[in-house]
């Protein structure tokens, strides 16, 4: 029992470990305890002084209404809420992963920027979630809910570390089964994510979130905030202007086609931004995968598994330990109180007002309380009870579903008893065995007959077709015999060789439009700018960027176990033609010199439209065309022959033409 001092127990819920303590709640992560099945969740606890106010109960109640009925995978999921040791609470889906902000944070200290390709698929899933939000209908009522979350911001995006995306904290918005409006003089939301309709007094819609949305998306080009002043007054002041740079203007990373999408989602008038989420995730999806197309939605998590890495690790040994944990004496003492009816709660009524019938009976009591509380988040247990039979020895005689009670000792009488009688046994087994015995015997005659003259008649053909097959000299069927032998001693294929690599870390790389070589090979680069090479020494680095002269570092040596970082200097600029083969003139290599560079590349060329080239720039800019000599070797052995090869800007030159 030692556990029970080691952690607590809320209701039906053991409270692991605290996620963030707050003045008015705090949220704790804690383990449903289940006899079957447990899971872990997320549980917002009001204090007991804010619980008893009837103002927070109204607002708390509002959040609940708003969100309970939401069911999306971009949207933390509501299971329970109630009343317990006098605090409100709500169980939610726990998100094993951090806020916006968190990310945004930790990106800061490692100087880096949100990459545009994920910045754009963290905004379009949001869109998705907060879109379904908009638009969602009561299935009960068929009434439009009209829900505006009113408070988007980094803090209340989750990106789970397997790469999902959650909008949280519903707790201010407006919807149309809020009980109260919003006071006169009070901001609701965070300060620098307002909408300037909001300082304008106009009726609030989908386009406040949408205009939230787009500040967050621009503050994860830029890694900054957008309306940051020295007090609060000239941060209204700056949304009331809504001056708003281009995100290229600080990242050039950014493309044009992007900056149209953001600009539009963050104009002054609403009425000229998109009119809802949708549509912004339409653009945002079109843009990404016209841009991207490689980009798929697992890049996040390995981003985000390697941003927080550390504190993955020692997150999981935690969970680890929780899962250690043994839960029996937690339900023993839960079915305790549930049996004894000393449930802790200090009303008798649901926050929504129910009211509970007064009958004297503690256990009929706290059973009504829970079903007020209770919407499916425990499974069927709440809604079962077991009944024994008068003799008190414990038997499962009776189970209430709901409000209908099942006789079980009923139905144990609907099942027809065997006639097993000493008669009915007897002769049954008799009859079936005789006639087994019987034909087991005619049947093992007949096949040992069978199986004799097969072996004499196989025998005897054998050496008759060898025989005369092998008149005359070699046969066939030596060949396929000696065929079949050297298949039987055919050595298995070596498995391919393992390569052992080191971590580098690239500066000033955009994988976008860079391209990293090692040794002329092409090594792909994750979205943290990092890359595993072959160890060892005397390596080439070579990195291609558009328009210009080629970044080379020669004599680069990886070592296992520590991560090199490579500075990706700025090139001059350059002007490029190709060399192409049209067909299969012939198998080999090719071999050259360019920027310093010592290059080889195989033959025939596959790449598109072929191998770059580099013209030579003159003192004023303009593209001359350039010299190559270029060693050709066929299949790859034998003497070198040499070809002189001239390139000029976007030409394309075929070598198979100057063979």
């Amino acid at each position: 029992m030692t556990d029970e001092k080691k952690f607590d127990r809320f209701g039906r819920y053991l409270i692991l470990d605290h996620l963030v303590d707050g003045g008015m709640a705090k949220i704790c992560r804690a383990r449903f305890l289940g006899e079957q099945a447990d899971k872990v969740v997320a549980i917002k606890m009001v204090q007991p002084q804010f619980s008893k106010d009837d103002s927070f109960k109204t607002m708390f109640m509002d959040e609940i209404k708003t969100t309970f009925g939401l069911l999306h995978p971009n949207i933390v999921q509501t299971y329970d809420y109630g009343l317990q040791n006098d605090q409100l609470f709500v169980a939610m889906e726990y998100c094993d992963g951090r806020n916006l902000k968190e990310y945004l944070d930790q990106l800061k200290k490692r100087n880096y920027v949100f990459p545009v390709e994920i910045s754009v698929y963290i905004t379009i899933q949001s869109c998705q979630g907060l879109h379904y939000a908009h638009t969602f209908t009561d299935k009960l009522t068929g009434k439009p809910a009209n829900i505006v979350h009113r408070d988007i911001s980094p803090h209340n995006i989750m990106l789970t570390f397997d790469g999902s995306i959650k909008v949280i904290d519903f707790g201010i918005a407006k919807s149309e089964t809020n009980s109260e409006a919003t006071q006169a003089g009070t901001i609701k939301g965070k300060l620098s994510y307002l909408a300037p309709e909001y300082l304008d007094g106009h009726e609030l819609d989908p386009r406040y979130d949408l205009f939230a949305v787009g500040i967050t998306l621009w503050e994860m080009l830029c890694s900054r905030k957008l309306f940051k002043a020295s007090n609060d007054l000239a941060v209204l002041k700056k949304i009331q202007e809504c001056k708003i740079p281009k995100p290229s203007s600080i990242n050039p990373n950014v493309p044009e086609e992007l900056d149209k999408i953001v600009m539009k989602a963050l104009h002054k008038d609403r009425n000229k931004r998109y009119q809802t989420l949708e549509e912004f995730g339409r653009a945002l999806n079109k843009f990404l995968y016209s841009t991207f197309p490689d980009f798929n939605a697992s890049d996040l998590s390995y981003f985000a598994k390697e941003l927080f890495k550390e504190e993955i690790k020692k997150d999981r040994e935690r969970l680890y330990q929780f899962g250690q944990v043994d839960i029996s004496p937690y339900l023993s003492d839960l079915k305790r109180e549930l049996e004894t009816g000393t449930n802790s709660n200090s009303g008798d009524s649901a926050p929504s007002g129910g009211a509970v019938t007064q009958d004297g009976d503690a256990t009929k009591k706290r059973k009504g309380l829970e079903q007020e509380l209770d919407f499916g988040f425990g499974g069927d247990s709440e809604d079962v009870s077991l009944g024994s039979d008068d003799s008190g020895t414990g038997t499962l005689s009776e189970v209430t579903l709901g409000n209908k009670k099942v006789d079980l000792t009923k139905t144990r009488t609907k099942v027809k008893k065997l006639d097993m009688s000493d008669k009915t046994k007897k002769t049954k087994i008799k009859r079936v065995k005789k006639k087994k015995k019987t034909e087991a015997k005619g049947n093992s005659k007949a096949a040992i007959l069978v199986a004799g003259l097969g072996i004499v008649l196989s025998v005897f053909a054998y050496k008759y077709s060898t025989e005369i097959m092998n008149f005359g000299g070699s046969s066939d069927v030596q060949v396929v015999q000696k065929k079949e032998a050297n298949h039987r001693k055919r050595k298995p294929a070596n498995k391919k060789e393992y390569v052992r690599t080191a971590e580098v870390k690239l500066l000033n790389f955009e994988r976008r439009r860079d391209k990293l070589f090692v040794n002329g090979k092409k090594i792909k680069v994750d979205v943290l700018n990092n890359a595993s090479i072959p160890i060892g020494a005397g390596q080439t680095i070579r990195v291609e960027r558009p328009k210009r002269e080629h970044f080379i570092l020669k004599n680069f040596t990886a070592t296992t176990g520590v991560v090199k970082e490579i500075e990706i200097d700025e090139t001059p600029q350059a002007a490029f033609g190709y060399l192409m083969t049209s067909r299969a003139c012939f198998v080999g290599n090719i071999s050259f010199e360019m920027f310093g560079e010592q290059r080889e590349e195989v033959v025939p060329i596959r790449k598109k439209p072929g191998i770059r080239f580099a013209t030579t720039l003159n003192s004023e800019g303009a593209s001359v065309d350039k010299e190559y000599e270029v060693y050709i070797q066929k299949n790859n052995k034998g003497p070198r022959k040499s070809i002189q090869i001239t390139i000029g800007e976007s030409r394309v030159v075929d070598l198979c033409k100057l063979l």
